[in-house]
């Protein structure tokens, strides 16, 4: 969804901060834009049709977010890595639960600033309140962006496993997984495409494909992939 459709569906933000009214009549359209969004995905994906969590979603867990369902959408043992980034001016990231990663896909708002981040984490809090957490969990996964042409956990595991994502080993989802902060570039997805370089016997035979075409890629999803690996193992 993109920035202007929303503002256009809910008439744009209030101007003054001190607007307590606006606020509030402002993020409950925008939940209810992000409800729209997870009844829409609903069953759009293999995982949703499980009824216990897959190695694929444990794996997301493990990298992404550990304590998930501890928190209520705002991880306060992650604030003191908020407060360095404030003070030393880096750029905010890494430190986002599940809730505001789909906060975030729903409505497109990708720059890292204090604004976006704040009205991140009050959109996350209030979706606790509306959406599981199994729900929460996979309506952002079903529509996460993990690659060229790639908007869904299924579409990506059925490209380089031919495989759903409900259905895949640990080794494969702790890749799937992995491309969630380093997505399949064209190159790669071309590849495949044309090789029909569907079925990988190990995670090395997959890397070692991936690295004649784009290297530098390889070598950060290699790393990645290893500590999501060795999460989920522990």
């Amino acid at each position: 969804m993109k920035n202007k459709e929303i503002s256009e569906l809910i008439g744009g933000k209030p101007k003054l901060i001190i607007d307590i009214k606006g606020w509030l009549i402002y993020f409950n359209l925008v939940i209810d834009l992000i409800l729209d969004h997870s009844n829409k995905t609903a069953y759009s994906t293999s995982i949703w049709h499980e009824r216990e969590l897959t190695h694929f979603e444990i794996s997301i867990l493990k990298i992404e977010d550990k304590r998930y369902f501890k928190h209520s959408g705002i991880d306060i043992y992650c604030a003191p890595r908020l407060v360095k980034q404030l003070i030393t001016k880096k750029r905010l990231g890494g430190i986002s639960t599940i809730e505001q990663q789909y906060v975030r896909t729903v409505i497109n708002k990708k720059e890292r600033t204090v604004k976006r981040k704040s009205h991140e984490m009050i959109l996350s809090w209030l979706i606790t309140k509306r959406l599981s957490k199994e729900m929460v969990l996979r309506s952002y996964l079903s529509s996460a962006y993990f690659g060229y042409k790639l908007n869904s956990c299924d579409e990506a595991s059925e490209l380089i496993f031919n495989s759903r994502s409900a259905d895949i080993s640990q080794h494969e989802s702790a890749i799937l997984a992995s491309l969630l902060v380093y997505p399949l570039p064209k190159q790669v997805y071309n590849s495949i495409k044309l090789n029909k370089a569907y079925h990988y016997n190990s995670a090395e035979e997959f890397f070692n494909f991936t690295a004649k075409h784009a290297p530098n890629w390889t070598e950060k999803i290699k790393r990645r992939y290893q500590y999501a690996y060795k999460l989920t193992k522990t």
